[in-house]
């Protein structure tokens, strides 16, 4: 017998998905030293709030 009940699941929110994956990589190049770098994409981090 197959007791599988699906779940309810929140909406998908890509601008969530959006910062969080920027929000990651801004981590990985800060955790690197590589500041410049990071500097870009939180300037376009910045720019995707802004919206």
């Amino acid at each position: 017998m197959n007791d599988y009940f699906p779940r309810r699941r929140e909406p998908y929110d890509a601008r969530w998905a959006v910062k969080r994956d920027l929000a990651n990589i801004i981590a990985k190049y800060t955790d690197r030293g590589d500041h410049e770098t990071a500097a870009v994409y939180i300037e376009a981090l910045a720019r995707y709030d802004g919206d």
